[in-house]
């Protein structure tokens, strides 16, 4: 074996040990560090997002390529220092302003990295005028923005904008879990019929980022996907928004569903309090092993009980042993009961230490048709007389694991931060899940009676009621707060409102025409 198709196998492969010895013999050999740059290593990438493309390899095995590609482009730099044709690009990425996800961004980073472009990588929480500034100083190629929900995702069309009317020129690639082709095509027109010249571009995932960079550098390939996105932005124009199909909550139809009152259990105290009687080994048997391992872990395909067995398993205790020996998993709990009562459509919480006086209002959407449920009406109407209980919970496991997963990411340890980050927030739906079974116990209720709603979810999909949450169970007592986009900080917090009722469920708001948008029990907090 050459050593040329020696280094292509150790990167497609994931061998790192020995790749700097490959380099220099391959350097010495061909006497021009380009040519094994762009003939040896970026076909090697290549292939690897092939084959993650076609289901050949899992995300994991991806990273740890990457990491090999980081290693031999670290040793290859000695020789391509002020040599050009060194990087195919320059691009600005960042999570939009508000959102404090970046996992998604991060991955971009990885591949767009270890296959020849020039990243720099802004994090999270950026203000458009950053994003611009940014893409003057490094003179990018493109900029690309990440957001994981629609509430963040509005940053997006409106820093195109100020790009247009700034009169600039970077090609925009825009993604996330809350962005579609529809979404991208949309924030491509900045003022009706006028579209953004240097295009806006949908990325459904890292390879698809990568892909439209090498047709972005390339001058004419670039005319070519500038005009197929537009032929398909017109398109989506004609067509009615996915808005359109939500039949909207009528904020006049206030009549109670047919869900019966119950007499309220008994909370053990009224107020809230920080739980502190657990470790991290009482979490662990409440995680979700498929959701970590498929979602958080990126495992699929028929490999999947050998990759559980003989890797993810073994890994996941040598991690959990880990963060309890070193503390990087740092869970914390507030829960609290209220007094509370029905009102129409809102849930009103009244003071623990004076259940006459009225501390705030949730209100949350009734749906149109079906059974018209609505969450206010598990709890008895105010009109009763009688004081209901509601139980609020949030919990976190720390600012110690979003450092973990930064550091990692800094030193190229791809794979490692992607598992500690997906560990992170399947253990702070663990956590909540726990802390839900303990607030059951607490209200003498049984295990699988009641549900716990978290906000985003169609029963209530309003993140700025995290505010008023906040109000009540004051999260910042245990180092989380709500963002400028109502999102928590850290990322791997979650919180809920537990409804005691024993008919309590998990519904859809309904389309016009009778299709239900999906409803979903509570999942892990971040997805990618």
């Amino acid at each position: 074996m050459s050593v040329r198709e020696r280094l292509h196998y150790r990167i497609t492969h994931r061998k790192k040990e020995g790749v700097e010895a490959d380099i220099d013999q391959a350097v010495a050999e061909s006497g021009d560090a380009v040519d094994v740059l762009n003939n040896v290593l970026l076909p090697a990438m290549k292939e690897v997002g092939d084959k993650f493309g076609a289901g050949e390899l899992i995300l994991p095995f991806v990273l740890q390529s990457a990491e090999t590609m980081k290693k031999a482009v670290n040793q290859l730099e000695n020789y391509l220092e002020k040599k050009a044709g060194s990087t195919k690009g320059t691009v600005v990425l960042a999570t939009v302003y508000g959102d404090v996800h970046d996992i998604g961004k991060n991955l971009v980073n990885t591949i767009l990295t270890n296959n020849g472009y020039t990243v720099h990588d802004l994090g999270k929480q950026v203000p458009i005028s950053r994003i611009i500034d940014a893409a003057v100083e490094h003179d990018a190629t493109a900029i690309g923005l990440s957001a994981l929900l629609v509430s963040t995702s509005k940053q997006m069309p409106l820093c195109v904008k100020e790009l247009h009317h700034a009169g600039h020129a970077y090609p925009v690639m825009i993604g996330g879990a809350a962005i579609n082709p529809a979404y991208a095509h949309r924030s491509l027109f900045v003022e009706d019929d006028t579209p953004y010249g240097p295009g806006v571009f949908y990325a459904k995932d890292a390879f698809e980022g990568l892909s439209l960079m090498d047709r972005i550098v390339i001058p004419e390939r670039r005319g070519e996907l500038i005009e197929e996105t537009l032929t398909k932005a017109r398109k989506t124009l004609n067509k009615p928004s996915r808005e359109s199909f939500i039949a909207p909550a009528d904020a006049s139809d206030t009549e109670r569903s047919d869900i019966r009152l119950i007499d309220p259990p008994t909370p053990p105290f009224w107020g809230v309090r920080e739980m502190t009687d657990f470790t991290l080994g009482d979490i662990w048997p409440h995680l979700d092993l498929k959701t970590l391992f498929r979602l958080h872990w990126g495992v699929k395909g028929e490999e999947w009980e050998a990759l559980q067995n003989d890797d993810f398993l073994p890994r996941l205790q040598a991690m959990q042993g880990d963060a309890e020996q070193n503390g990087w998993l740092q869970p914390r709990v507030r829960y609290g009961f209220f007094p509370a009562n029905s009102d129409k459509n809102d849930l009103v919480i009244f003071d623990p230490e004076d259940h006459a006086r009225e501390v705030l209002r949730f209100t949350f959407p009734r749906q149109p048709a079906r059974e018209r449920l609505c969450l206010a009406d598990y709890f008895q109407p105010l009109a009763r007389g009688s004081k209901d209980v509601v139980a609020f919970q949030v919990v976190t496991m720390g600012s110690a694991a979003t450092q973990r997963t930064e550091e990692t990411q800094a030193r190229g340890d791809y794979s490692e931060s992607y598992f500690s980050h997906g560990l992170s927030v399947s253990s702070a739906e663990g956590l909540a899940e726990m802390l839900h079974q303990r607030v059951r116990a607490m209200l003498g209720i049984g295990e699988e009676m009641g549900k716990r709603y978290s906000w985003g979810y169609p029963s209530c999909p309003e993140l700025e009621q995290h505010l008023l949450v906040d109000r009540l169970l004051d999260m910042g007592s245990i180092g989380v707060e709500v963002t400028d986009g109502f999102q928590f900080n850290p990322e791997q917090t979650t919180a809920a409102i537990v409804i005691h009722h024993p008919d309590a469920k998990y519904y859809a708001i309904m389309r016009t025409g009778g299709d239900p948008a999906i409803a979903k029990a509570p999942e892990p907090v971040a997805s990618l």
